[in-house]
């Protein structure tokens, strides 16, 4: 007969055996946690003693890089409400012009299309794009709609965009973002910006949930990783890819960049990128020149680059939206791609996919947690039943134990430090009880996402745009940023240019620099000596940011005598002056004879620079592929087809086309 003690002993044997598997569990993502951790602070600490004596990168520094084209990517799904405010605080407020935005649409959404119409009748920059199915498809097949959109645009206008930057709808957009992007860009090929939900009253749990795990996740984890494999995983937001990337992708998958089998295209395509060779960072930069103190927290600091946005608020849309990131990443991912890559990526792709287990394994232990306290009841008496025990002193199982409530602490303390880091202290102190609701939250997310990726694979359910609706709408960066000379001022055109060439020969920095942004094109012939003699003077002038402008103003200028300065500034110590050389030397008169001659007194570093350049500009590529074979053109046709795919392929393309 089945007694109440018999029911007790297998609720007993039951917990016990959970007890180990979450015990298991919670020791082996701890352990991978504690090296993520170890790392976070060593990685500070090199950087604080390496870096102790270089100059930090300063807006300054920023604003004299020369400004690349930049075209601005908007997937748009029922975003009628905020689009037109994400892409207003665009034009009003982020320091750049050369841009445009391209907003993705759908046929079936009106009220999208008339936001971005509105927006478009006012102002140039925006372009509308709309799909040719109707929605919601994937947010990869919007995107991907957009991209081509993109290369229409550059056939019909005969341009070229350098920079291509992926956006939210929703998102609220750091001013100089984009200075940052086009600064690095192609420096490195893919920059990552922090994308951090905004401070909100401390009662909305939900939305909290999110920015304690974010802050542990931007300010930790990413760069440990980007250190320990190089694989990046993007956000899907605040993404800045150089064009050599998405040329390259081409070649492979067409227009279709963006893979349209996952919910996860953002992950994906780090992933596509990682392993075509490319260079992924996580931008993690507070610039130079704020007087706030060492305690303000980054929140509150308008120097701290980073892009914010609203996040789900309520209980049911966080988990639909953690539902599909995690069926993206989790799931979807691991079916496509496996498990392939070093020992490293293994690792990466390990942390990202323990997601879905750890996620539920938290809800069991709160279950095993409800067991404990009405064992502890009993124990004192206050229940008129007790439950057997499931940890003996001595056992193996209590050590296991003892060491996970150390990781549980541990990690309580990491999360109050990169909280605090961002948010303040109040609010780092406040993430540890909202440790309940994030894991709850999760763990329904899990169990949520196997349900739908097994109805997908029953043929039950297509893949399709499971789109989060941004009812908080689209709010304001929280640092106090009353920047007003946002904007560097327009080129100053029909100055007197006696006065300009006067202003040249000044001892005060920013004079100088002004002066050079206001000469024009056409001078007498004795202002244009007086320029260039003092062009060649600049080249050795020991402020980086004259040198910089020397090369930005030389590519607009174009004059032919102004070629050996840049060949010099080629070889400049300081990133921003080479780069702008290399982009003012394709400007030039006969570039392609320059482009030899540069080619063959190169060092490495200036190759590595003028091939990512060039690959960056198609126009460019096919003047040069059209002269490869000629004599004078040997060293770079040699350096071009042994370091370049992408203007290989297109090479043997053209050949391809003549002898045809």
């Amino acid at each position: 007969m089945f007694t109440f003690n018999d029911g007790l002993v297998i609720l007993r044997d039951g917990m016990y055996g959970l007890t180990w598997f979450v015990a298991l569990v919670f020791l082996l993502s701890g352990c991978q946690d504690l090296i993520y951790d170890i790392g976070a602070y060593s990685l500070r600490l090199y950087r604080r003693i390496a870096f102790r004596n270089r100059e930090r990168l300063s807006l300054q520094k920023l604003r004299v890089r020369e400004q690349q084209r930049i075209a601005v990517m908007v997937p748009a799904w029922n975003e009628g409400e905020v689009v037109a405010a994400m892409v207003n605080n665009i034009i009003q407020r982020v320091e750049y012009k050369n841009y445009l935005v391209f907003v993705g649409t759908y046929p079936n959404d009106p009220a999208t299309q008339n936001a971005v119409d509105r927006l478009a009748r006012e102002y140039p920059q925006i372009i509308k794009v709309v799909t040719a199915r109707p929605g919601p498809t994937t947010k990869a097949d919007c995107l991907n709609t957009v991209y081509k959109m993109i290369k229409v645009y550059e056939e019909r206008h005969d341009v070229n965009f350098d920079i291509i930057i992926m956006h939210d709808a929703e998102d609220v957009v750091h001013p100089h973002s984009f200075l940052v992007f086009n600064y690095l860009i192609p420096r490195v090929d893919v920059i990552q910006l922090p994308i951090l939900p905004l401070p909100t009253s401390w009662k909305k749990v939900v939305h909290w949930s999110y920015a304690d795990e974010f802050s542990e996740t931007h300010m930790k984890d990413v760069p440990v990783r980007e250190k320990i494999s190089g694989f990046v995983p993007y956000a899907g937001t605040g993404t800045g890819f150089s064009r050599r990337v998405f040329r390259t992708l081409e070649q492979f998958g067409g227009y279709k960049i963006f893979n349209e089998d996952t919910m996860t295209e953002d992950y994906s395509m780090s992933k596509r990128i990682r392993e075509t060779g490319f260079t992924s960072i996580f931008v993690n930069l507070v610039l130079a020149g704020g007087d706030d103190k060492w305690y303000t927290p980054l929140c509150r600091r308008s120097t701290f680059i980073a892009n914010w946005a609203y996040f789900p608020m309520d209980f049911t849309r966080a988990v639909r939206q953690k539902t599909r990131w995690i069926i993206g990443i989790s799931l979807q991912e691991w079916e496509l791609g496996g498990w392939s890559g070093s020992l490293r990526v293994k690792e990466n792709l390990l942390k990202d996919r323990k997601v879905f287990v750890a996620a539920g394994t938290s809800l069991l232990g709160y279950v095993l947690l409800m067991y404990f306290i009405v064992f502890a009841l009993g124990d004192n008496h206050i229940i008129p039943f007790k439950l057997l025990p499931i940890i003996e002193p001595g056992q193996k199982l209590q050590r296991l134990v003892l060491v996970d409530t150390f990781f549980m602490f541990f990690r309580m303390f990491q999360r109050i430090v990169f909280v605090g880091m961002v948010y303040g202290l109040a609010e780092g102190l406040l993430s540890i009880p909202r440790l309940i609701v994030g894991n709850v939250i999760n763990g329904l997310a899990a169990f949520r996402a196997l349900q739908a990726f097994a109805r997908a694979r029953q043929g039950k359910a297509a893949v399709r745009w499971d789109n989060t609706q941004h009812v908080e709408g689209v709010g304001e960066l929280p640092s106090d940023d009353d920047d007003t000379d946002r904007r560097p001022a327009d080129r100053r055109e029909n100055q007197d240019v006696d006065s300009i060439i006067a202003s040249l020969g000044s001892r005060d920095l920013w004079e100088i620099i002004h002066a050079m942004e206001a000469i024009p094109k056409q001078v007498s012939a004795k202002q244009r000596t007086d320029i260039v003699r003092a062009f060649y003077e600049f080249v050795e002038n020991r402020e980086g940011k004259v040198r910089s402008m020397v090369a930005r103003i030389s590519g607009f200028l174009a004059w032919e005598e102004l070629s050996p300065p840049l060949l010099t500034l080629l070889h400049d110590r300081d990133w921003a002056v080479r780069a702008n050389a290399a982009k003012a030397l394709l400007k030039q008169p006969h570039f392609d004879r320059l482009v030899e001659t540069a080619f063959v007194d190169a060092d490495i570093y200036v190759r590595d620079l003028l091939v990512k350049v060039i690959e960056q500009d198609s126009m460019k590529q096919d003047l040069l592929i059209r002269g490869l074979d000629n004599d004078y053109m040997i060293t770079t046709r040699t350096v071009l087809l042994r370091e370049s795919l992408i203007i290989r392929t297109r090479y043997d393309k053209f050949k391809q086309e003549q002898s045809s």
